[in-house]
């Protein structure tokens, strides 16, 4: 059987961004709990250079979903909502037949600030979904 370029390119960057976004030290906050839909979930949040930081997600499904992913992030700095991305106003938030999906936004903060993210995800099959929620860890912006 031929694997196609474009899915050897997909799994690779899919195998990069989990991790990029969960190999730094910074801890993963994480949660399994009962779902038909979901089988576990995380998110961390990174300060990276120059002021930007990062949210960063990860879902698995209990098996391929119509679709899975995040349905919104927000960003807070200090308590107030700064940023709001939705899968409706940015790509590769949600993708379909797909067991795992991972993905981050990055956020042109104010060195010195703290941030961090609340992902809402969504997993669906048939007509039926489930939803969950995680608050990151916070970060305060570098150069």
């Amino acid at each position: 059987m031929v694997v196609s370029k474009v899915r050897i390119i997909r799994a690779f960057s899919l195998a990069l961004i989990i991790l990029f976004c969960f190999s730094y030290i910074t801890p993963v906050v994480s949660a399994r709990e009962g779902s038909l839909y979901i089988d576990n979930y995380s998110a961390a949040m990174y300060a990276n250079s120059n002021g930007y930081v990062e949210a960063c997600f990860h879902i698995t499904g209990t098996g391929v979903m119509d679709e899975i992913g995040a349905i919104s992030i927000t960003i807070y700095e200090i308590g107030t909502l700064v940023k709001t991305y939705t899968n409706t106003n940015t790509s590769g938030l949600l993708v379909y037949n797909k067991f795992i999906h991972a993905g981050s936004v990055i956020y042109a903060g104010t060195v010195g600030k703290n941030y961090k993210a609340y992902v809402t995800y969504k997993a669906g099959k048939n007509g039926g979904w489930d939803n969950r929620g995680l608050e990151t860890n916070t970060v305060t912006a570098k150069n």
